[in-house]
């Protein structure tokens, strides 16, 4: 696990302005039971905790999400698009295979010569996205925008009884800056285990497998998920280890958070998170009823709205996230005045 502290650098990190953008359309079980989901919606609840999720609309594509999600945090903080330094996009459901998502929310946002590029990191991308824009901050480089966006809703077999009710469509942006050391960003730490690979994936359309008449045929263009107790053990091990490492590391237990806010993959995994870190319920930000998993941009989203609604200054804010791959990554946030 690799773990980084802007204080070792003599320098702060603030997350300056933060901004969601979310489509329009709300699919509710109901919609998603008519479409041909083999589950009732009592069944869904019970499994996922998700009542509705946000699904784009035609013509909407990741970048258009994530460009929205980037002009509102810049808004947020007060700042100008012309000031923007680097664009860091997280995303997993690019609009095209080439070029980057990153280049096409460029061009909407028009910035220039700005350097612009994807990462690709599932469900912990937001916070391997933060942790890449904290690094360019530290060598000089700010502000920079860290996105996280995906559209999960055209890879959905609505028909698969593990994965139809769990996705929906959505963006987090963070303007990463400057700002006072002992505030902001305080520690980031990342983790991968490719052991994981073929935990959640899509089968087809990629150089192993490209797209073909028998690819779409045999329905390979849509999430699959192996060994499903597996994934949901692994999402678990993954944030609760990766959060546990990190507050040790900085001499920190469960009691002195404030917050957690993890990914959200779906309503069982964050409730025996919060069991085994034996943390208050209470503590937990839990925002997936109407919105479902989002990918990478959930755990953004989530805590776009736990600064705004629940964050007090001095709070300790510990973020957490686990995806496919296997990945997983935590971040650890204290609110300034």
């Amino acid at each position: 696990m690799k773990v980084l502290r802007p204080a070792d650098f003599g320098r702060g990190v603030r997350v300056r302005g933060m901004g969601v953008a979310l489509p329009e359309r709300r699919v509710t079980n109901a919609d998603l039971i008519a479409m041909g989901c083999p589950l009732s919606e009592e069944e869904i609840v019970k499994l996922t905790g998700v009542h509705e999720r946000r699904w784009v609309g035609p013509g909407e594509a990741t970048s258009d999400l994530a460009s929205r999600a980037a002009r509102a945090a810049v808004a947020d903080a007060k700042a100008e698009l012309g000031e923007v330094e680097r664009l860091i996009l997280a995303t997993v459901s690019p609009d095209y295979s080439s070029p980057s998502a990153a280049c096409v929310a460029h061009a909407r946002l028009g910035l220039g010569e700005t350097p612009a590029h994807d990462v690709t990191a599932s469900c912990s991308g937001f916070v391997y996205a933060l942790e890449i824009a904290t690094r360019c901050v530290l060598t000089g480089e700010a502000p920079v925008l860290a996105v996280a966006a995906d559209v999960r809703s055209r890879f959905v077999d609505v028909t698969d009884r593990s994965t139809a009710a769990l996705f929906g469509d959505g963006a987090a942006a963070a303007l990463v800056d400057e700002g006072p050391v002992g505030e902001g960003l305080l520690a980031i730490a990342l983790l991968a285990d490719g052991s994981g690979a073929h935990s959640v994936y899509v089968p087809a359309g990629g150089s192993r497998e490209p797209a073909s008449e028998s690819t779409v045929a045999e329905g390979k263009h849509t999430i699959r998920m192996d060994a499903g107790p597996k994934v949901y053990l692994k999402a678990v091990e993954g944030m609760l280890g990766t959060a546990e490492a990190l507050l040790e590391r900085e001499g920190l237990s469960w009691d002195d958070v404030a917050m957690l806010v993890p990914h959200q993959p779906n309503r069982r995994i964050l409730d025996r998170l919060a069991r085994l870190a034996k943390i208050d319920p209470a503590k937990v930000v839990i925002d997936l009823e109407d919105k479902g998993n989002m990918s990478a941009a959930s755990v953004g989203v989530a805590l776009d709205r736990a600064l705004r609604e629940r964050a007090r200054p001095g709070d300790l804010v510990l973020v957490v996230a686990g995806g496919a791959g296997y990945t997983a990554g935590a971040a650890l946030l204290r609110i300034g005045e």
